[in-house]
């Protein structure tokens, strides 16, 4: 029977609704879907497993880390498609490493030091990006907001590496040395009474009034080490010792060369040659600042 163009229409209608519903499964979606130009959608991960999601997104978090640590000719084109979570658990750990430290042989009334420290450098970390990113925007800078954000946060994975190391130069070489001098009281919180040398000792010899030798110069641990220091003798007589500064600056320097290099690098292809400066400075302090808190949080002075 011929129904004309308008039956043959609905008929037409029907059959492909009825294929649809179908093809497709309750509760599933289609993993590919052909558009009107016979191109394919990507495949959904709506019904992935979650350990699968983590795992992905670890991968892509490691890949990233691997293209800002390491820059090549397609870091820009990886870092469009930006993110925020590799960002927060990069930063998260730095704030860790710089904190950690501080929980080790706490008085009561500093129990709650570890946290100002956690929380000041994540807020030093956080507004020093936006600051960079919105100085980026104003400059003319063909970047997203956060896309910027993203390419800083990765970047503070090469001073975590600086922080590791000089952690464990930290643990490894004590920053101070200690001898014993004469302090204001003796042990007892008495006067002290102490004379060295001529004309009542020998030189070299300090005693007492009760005939108690100190041992001026000697060798002792720390602050606290009553032991060490015999008479009047008090463990206050810090001194620096060189190496473990310098080894400390030069990892603490290098993470901050390796981040400015990723990071400028990036930012020297989105803004005008003649604003390059003026987009570097603020970078340069933040990273500056980042390297004088791993300088400070790994000393022991």
């Amino acid at each position: 029977r011929n129904q004309g163009p308008r039956g043959c229409w609905c008929g037409l209608s029907a059959a492909m609704e009825q294929d649809s519903l179908t093809s497709a499964p309750s509760g599933q979606i289609a993993a590919h879907a052909s558009t009107g130009g016979g191109k394919e959608l990507e495949e959904t991960t709506l019904d992935e497993p979650v350990i699968e999601t983590i795992k992905r997104d670890l991968r892509m978090v490691w890949r990233k880390i691997g293209k800002v640590a390491i820059p090549s000719q397609d870091t820009k084109d990886e870092l469009r498609n930006w993110d925020l979570w590799g960002p927060l658990f990069l930063c998260l750990i730095l704030a860790i490493l710089l904190s950690i430290d501080e929980s080790e042989g706490l008085a009561s009334k500093n129990h709650d030091r570890p946290a100002a420290v956690f929380s000041s450098l994540l807020v030093m970390v956080a507004a020093g990006a936006v600051v960079v990113t919105v100085n980026a925007k104003l400059l003319g800078g063909n970047v997203s907001f956060f896309q910027n954000i993203c390419l800083l946060g990765y970047c503070v994975a090469p001073m975590i590496l600086a922080t590791v190391l000089c952690i464990i130069v930290r643990l490894t070489m004590s920053d101070l040395t200690f001898t014993c001098g004469l302090g204001e009281l003796n042990k007892k919180g008495g006067k002290i009474t102490t004379t060295c040398g001529p004309p009542a000792w020998p030189e070299g010899v300090c005693r007492n009034s009760a005939n108690e030798t100190a041992n001026i110069g000697g060798a002792c641990t720390n602050w606290d080490d009553l032991a060490s220091c015999t008479g009047d003798a008090r463990c206050n007589q810090p001194r620096t010792v060189v190496s473990n500064v310098i080894l400390r600056l030069v990892f603490a320097l290098g993470g901050m060369l390796w981040s400015l290099r990723s990071s400028l690098g990036f930012l020297a292809e989105v803004v005008k040659p003649e604003r390059r400066g003026l987009a570097a400075y603020p970078v340069c302090l933040f990273f500056a600042g980042i390297t004088w808190m791993v300088m400070l949080r790994t000393s022991s002075a």
